[in-house]
């Protein structure tokens, strides 16, 4: 098996996540697809103008340094968050999206009943 399942620590069954906290993490998950999004939206527009502006040295290092700023910011919007029950990070349980279940205590992150939700 190339992919073995993790087994969560076993511990008592956790209750379902109240409202509030379900739309903290749902937000959460938004921001971070809308982010990745607007990232790559502006990284391949900076590489595009590279085509009329590669003799700018200014111009190459703004690029570089608009590069490591969203970096930076991807880092901090991906492991700012934490599971309510047991404050693990959920960033480093799954990338971009929001796991079905924390790995460390198993409570469940149910999808919202619609995208927009």
């Amino acid at each position: 098996m190339l992919f073995p399942e993790r087994k969560r620590v076993s511990g008592p069954i956790q209750k379902p996540l109240d409202q509030a906290e379900l739309q903290r993490v749902w937000r959460w998950e938004r921001n971070m697809i809308w982010f990745n999004g607007t990232a790559m939206a502006l990284i391949i527009a900076g590489i595009v103008a590279f085509k009329y502006f590669a003799e700018s040295s200014a111009y190459r290092y703004g690029v570089l340094a608009m590069i490591a700023a969203l970096v930076v910011i991807g880092a901090y919007v991906q492991f700012r968050e934490v599971c309510p029950r047991c404050k693990s990070l959920l960033g480093r349980q799954s990338r971009f999206v929001l796991p079905d279940s924390c790995r460390h205590c198993g409570v469940e992150f149910p999808r919202p009943p619609t995208v927009d939700a």
